[in-house]
């Protein structure tokens, strides 16, 4: 029971605190490629030490039968008898519903995203083949006859970039081109549906800050990790260029469920790619993704047994 209560103490802990991490990572610069990796094992972690937890409490107790057939048995017979089940029992009963719920909860809310988009997804591509004309490539770009620079990429079968004829325009051929590689390292990198995961989280758990920050916290990674991977290939100048000058003009809006060029965060973006390193190799930032991984993979369990550990020595020595 020792153990069930520091891994509940720890999931409460990293649940509580990690959007302040997370943030704090965004703000020192850290690769948005391992801030994203972070944000994911943070979430799958919360969820899968909640499960350990439930079988730390039954296990030891009920051997290898099915547990929760076991759990439901011995509190039926307990409450036919006239008898209270015990604490545990009831616990970890509690504990089932409350993740049975909530997985079933973010699955209806990633099924209903999922339709919704399609939906939205197949509208678009219809008016677009009316207003726009397409120029082929590694995703097909969609020109619109509008002066305003704006691009935005939406995913889906098939994914696509938007971009109107102000993009060539105003921002030139290398701006341009640096413009165009972003959306399409969105779409690359499965950027949207981190965002419908994020977005399916918060309004389903809304009430654990891990969840309810997701939506921000990931638009803000993704939105970074598009910026560096366009810059590596067309150069930081020419990606701070066309934030700059997009963030500043008038024109029309991002729909809601594509991603856009110069739709938030402009500011630390700028920073960001002010501290671009341009060394940096494709081993050394796995080696920092997979480091931050594991760290936060074992954070609900070592932060309970830290914490369960200090408030121990605390009252031996009161």
């Amino acid at each position: 029971m020792i153990l069930a209560l520091a891994l509940l103490v720890g999931v409460v802990a990293v649940a509580c605190s990690g959007p302040a991490v997370l943030d704090r990572m965004v703000r020192r610069k850290v690769d948005p490629q391992a801030v994203l990796v972070t944000w994911i094992v943070l979430v799958g972690a919360t969820f899968m030490t909640v499960i350990a937890t439930l079988a730390v409490i039954l296990l030891p107790t009920h051997g290898p039968a099915p547990v929760l057939i076991q759990l439901i048995h011995h509190c039926w017979v307990a409450v036919r008898h006239g008898a209270v089940p015990r604490t545990h029992e009831m616990a970890a009963l509690a504990l089932f519903v409350v993740a049975f719920l909530t997985a079933a909860q973010v699955g209806r809310g990633l099924l209903r995203y999922g339709r919704h988009k399609r939906q939205l997804h197949h509208k678009h591509l219809q008016l677009l083949r009316i207003t726009a004309h397409s120029e082929p490539g590694p995703f097909t770009t969609m020109w619109l006859p509008h002066p305003a620079p704006l691009a935005y990429s939406v995913a889906g079968s098939p994914a696509f970039v938007v971009a109107t004829e102000g993009v060539r325009d105003e921002l030139g051929k290398v701006n341009a081109a640096a413009v165009l590689e972003h959306e399409r390292a969105h779409l690359r990198g499965r950027h949207h549906l981190l965002v419908g995961f994020a977005e399916a989280l918060a309004k389903s758990v809304p009430w654990v800050p891990l969840t309810r920050r997701s939506p921000d916290l990931v638009r803000t990674a993704i939105e970074l990790a598009a910026d560096l991977e366009a810059a590596r290939k067309h150069g930081t100048n020419a990606v701070q260029s066309a934030l700059r000058t997009m963030s500043k003009t008038g024109g029309p809006s991002t729909p809601q469920h594509a991603l856009g060029m110069a739709d938030s965060g402009v500011a630390l973006r700028l920073e960001h790619l002010d501290r671009l390193s341009e060394n940096t190799t494709a081993a050394r930032r796995l080696l920092v993704s997979g480091t931050v991984g594991v760290m936060a993979a074992s954070a609900p369990a070592l932060t309970g047994i830290g914490i369960l550990t200090a408030v121990g020595i605390l009252t031996c020595l009161l």
